[in-house]
C-alpha cells in the first residue's frame, strides 16, 4: 500500500451544450483522463476573458464554428478520481446554436480534441461522454 498523497485539483471553464438545428456537436478528447470520449467544446477562461468570451475562442478553437446565440444554462460541478489525481471540475455551462457547419473541424486540433462531430440524440445517448459533458446533457434534456 503507498502512502504517497494524491494531488488535489481544481478545475474551472466554460462549455457548451452546441446544436446545429436538431444536432449536438461534441467533441472527442485528445488528452487527460477522459481521453477518447465525448465532451461538450470549451475549456478554461484565459487571462483577462469573460465567460462569453472564453466560450466564443473555445467553440471557435475546437470546432471552427461560430456562434448564431447562446445563453447560460447552469453551473456544473463534479470530482473525479485517478490513481495520481483528485480533481474538482466546475464547468459554466452554456446552451449555444452554431451559425452553420461550414467550417467544422473534424480532424484533431493539435491540443485538447481529436476533432468535432455531429450526432442526433439518440446517438449522443449511445456514446461515451466526458462526466461533465453527461450532467450538463441530462439537466439541459430534463
Amino acid at each position: 500500500m503507498s502512502s504517497k498523497k494524491q494531488i488535489q485539483s481544481t478545475r474551472f471553464g466554460v462549455y457548451a451544450v452546441l446544436m446545429y438545428k436538431d444536432k449536438y456537436i461534441l467533441i472527442q478528447k485528445g488528452k487527460g483522463p477522459f481521453k477518447g470520449r465525448w465532451d461538450l467544446p470549451g475549456g478554461k477562461i484565459d487571462f483577462g476573458e469573460i465567460p462569453e468570451q472564453t466560450l466564443k475562442r473555445e467553440v471557435s478553437e475546437e470546432t471552427g464554428l461560430k456562434l448564431k446565440s447562446y445563453k447560460l444554462v447552469s453551473v456544473e460541478a463534479y470530482t473525479h478520481e485517478t490513481k495520481k489525481e483528485e480533481f474538482h471540475h466546475t464547468g459554466v455551462i452554456f446552451h449555444a446554436t452554431a451559425k452553420d457547419i461550414d467550417k467544422l473541424k473534424r480532424e484533431p486540433d493539435g491540443n485538447d480534441s481529436f476533432g468535432a462531430e455531429i450526432f442526433s440524440e439518440k446517438e449522443v445517448k449511445k456514446l461515451k461522454l466526458t462526466p461533465l459533458a453527461k450532467i450538463a446533457l441530462k439537466k439541459l434534456n430534463g
